[in-house]
Parts: C-alpha cells; structure tokens; sequence
C-alpha cells in the first residue's frame, strides 16, 4: 500500500544516513521543547516508528536538554517574564516546589498533570538547583517516553503489513502497548484527588 511503502523508504533512508537522520530528529525535537511546541508526544511516536527503541535514550536526552534550556531561562533572564504569566490555576503548583522540588518535579514528570513546559518555568522560578531538575526529569519522563516509543514501533510495525492484519493479530501484539499509552493520558485526571490532598 501506499502508507507502507513511504514507510519503507523512510526506514531505508534512514539505514543508510542513520546519524545524520538522528542529529536532525534531535534537533527537531530540542527546538520544539525549548519553544514549547506541542507536539513531542507525536515526535516520540515517530521516533519509535523510525529508530526503535534507540529513540528511548535519544528522546529522553533531547527532552531533557530542551526542557533544561527552559529552565536555566526561567531561572535567569527570563524570571520576571515568565513569572508574570504564571497566573491562575498554575499559581497553585508553586506550593509543591516549597516543600520537596525534587520528589515534586519527579511525581509532575512522572504524572503530566500540568503541561511540560510550564512545570519547566514553575521549576526555574522556584529556583529549583539544576543537577536535581535534571536528574528528577530523566527519571520521570522515562516511563512514559518507553510507552510512546513502544507505541511508536508497533505503528511501525503495522505500517509494513501490506494488507489489513487479522484481528487476532492486533490484540496479541499491539493491544498492549495501546492500553499503556491511553492509561498514560488518564493518569492526570485518575490521580486528580491524590493530588490534591498532598499538594
């Protein structure tokens, strides 16, 4: 079909300019955090499709190195700028920050209760310290970033069936990654009440 044959080429092209291909998707994804463009969780779904699950450490490392980008200016030039525009419901999160950042930030990263770049603000405002910021967004955007880029690679792998796959096929091998990644984008509101009575 067509969709599995422009699949196939970009899988070949990328075999063959293979870190040319992951220093683009990098820098792609490094921009598109660092200016807050909302679209990550498609780029890692790519991801996963294109490398597999090299994407996991190239993904992780590239949100990261994004998301420190925007901390490290909400923490210096851009403090004033950025605090004046965290207003209203996220007013609230700032509370958090005052007790335990790093438990705070890695419970935020690990559950997107809030979206990821303005928990990267709120965490320079607060003046979070930049080793802890790090370490705590590796550890909690990991577990989701391995459900999307699983997810990812079984678009992929359904991307090469050349016909319509047998329905027997799908709930063996590609329900599972699915059922994660709609658990994932529920979590926010499953774990509403828990947030609520400890933050």
């Amino acid at each position: 079909t067509f969709i599995s044959n422009i699949y196939s080429f970009i899988i070949s092209i990328t075999n063959e300019n293979l870190l040319r291909s992951v220093l683009t998707y990098a820098f792609i994804y490094v921009v598109c955090v660092s200016f807050s463009i909302p679209i990550a969780s498609y780029l890692t779904l790519i991801g996963g499709a294109i490398f597999s699950w090299l994407a996991i450490p190239l993904v992780i490392l590239c949100a990261t190195l994004g998301a420190t980008l925007v901390f490290l200016l909400s923490k210096g030039i851009l403090s004033d700028y950025f605090s004046r525009r965290i207003i209203g419901e996220f007013e609230n999160l700032k509370i958090g920050f005052q007790n335990n950042s790093f438990y705070y930030l890695l419970f935020l990263r690990l559950v997107p209760f809030a979206p990821f770049f303005i928990i990267n603000i709120l965490s320079g405002i607060m003046n979070m310290r930049t080793l802890p910021y790090i370490f705590a967004t590796i550890i909690g955007i990991s577990p989701g970033t391995t459900i999307y880029v699983w997810t990812g690679i079984t678009f992929g792998k359904l991307f090469l069936l050349s016909e319509i796959p047998n329905l027997s096929i799908i709930l063996n091998q590609y329900l599972l990654p699915l059922i994660f990644l709609s658990i994932l984008s529920l979590s926010p509101i499953i774990i509403k009440k828990i947030y609520i009575s400890y933050f």
